[in-house]
């Protein structure tokens, strides 16, 4: 069925509301560089289709992407062309004022589906602030799924090769290989180029890999900084990761790895959802926190 809040006539709403047993999920991303050989929206064009593929599997309303994630570049000199960087205060207040619209509408279970890892730090504050105030739903927040290289190579090395389908057989050589070297992931990494080229292959630059450095550059006063356990803004990404790109480059990426990555990943998120659906406990303690109880039934 159709679960996209943006694709639902009103009419149509309700059957929707009652599908998806009150559950909608709001993909999460930002508005920042990917090195030079990924889209700027990588983290929502990422999250928001995930969102909906894994909604095909386990039914939750699909509320339309939250693109304005954090990036504390502030008006940093630097800042790369294309960047969108809101004050943190306006993004929480606008995700509070959509939860409640969210609320308004029926959904008594709210979860973010996060793409980009600069917006867990202020997601953790706003749902600790969240519990400070009424409120009729449960809110959650949980990142994209992890699979590529690492846990898919797991799974090979357990299960054997034709494990996954969608693999030749050098495919798995070059994903155990990764996975042997611990290839190094974390922005722009062979992980969020996969789930791109599955999603938006026409964004994806393969032939301008090794124009920039993913590895961390060597700062030794910042690190004695962090050795010492000093906690950093972005955990000093912003320093050591001056070009916006951490993680190996993932030469020999290809369509058969990017669409075994991304199902896996979506099949995990179905899995989310369902558990998330049948959660009672959760939803038995905000009953107990608020007068109108019958507004959870």
């Amino acid at each position: 069925m159709e679960t996209r809040w943006l694709h639902t006539t009103s009419e149509d709403f309700k059957k929707l509301r009652e599908e998806s047993e009150r559950v909608c999920v709001i993909p999460m991303g930002c508005l920042e560089k990917h090195s030079v050989y990924l889209p700027l929206g990588t983290d929502v064009i990422i999250a928001n289709n995930m969102a909906y593929d894994a909604s095909q599997l386990e039914t939750v309303c699909v509320f339309p992407d939250f693109a304005f994630g954090d990036v504390p570049c502030g008006d940093h000199a630097a800042r790369p062309d294309g960047t969108i960087a809101l004050d943190v205060r306006i993004q929480m207040l606008l995700l509070e004022n959509l939860c409640g619209e969210i609320s308004a509408n029926g959904f008594n279970k709210i979860l973010v589906v996060n793409g980009h890892g600069g917006n867990l730090p202020w997601l953790q504050t706003f749902a600790r602030n969240l519990g400070c105030k009424p409120h009729k739903y449960v809110f959650a927040y949980v990142d994209v799924p992890d699979t590529v290289p690492h846990q898919m190579a797991e799974f090979l090395l357990e299960k054997g090769s034709g494990s996954i389908p969608e693999l030749t057989a050098e495919d798995e050589e070059l994903i155990i290989k990764y996975y042997k070297a611990d290839m190094q992931l974390g922005h722009a990494c062979m992980q969020e180029a996969a789930y791109t080229m599955e999603y938006a292959p026409e964004s994806v630059h393969l032939d301008r890999l090794g124009r920039e450095d993913g590895s961390p550059r060597d700062l030794p006063e910042l690190q004695k900084l962090l050795d010492l356990k000093v906690r950093l803004s972005m955990g000093g990404w912003d320093h050591l990761y001056p070009d916006w790109y951490a993680g190996d480059d993932p030469y020999g990426l290809n369509e058969r790895i990017a669409r075994a990555a991304t199902r896996i990943a979506t099949e995990k998120l179905a899995e989310v959802y369902k558990a998330f659906k049948e959660d009672k406990f959760l939803l038995g303690r905000a009953k107990e926190n608020y007068k109108d109880k019958t507004w959870f039934e």
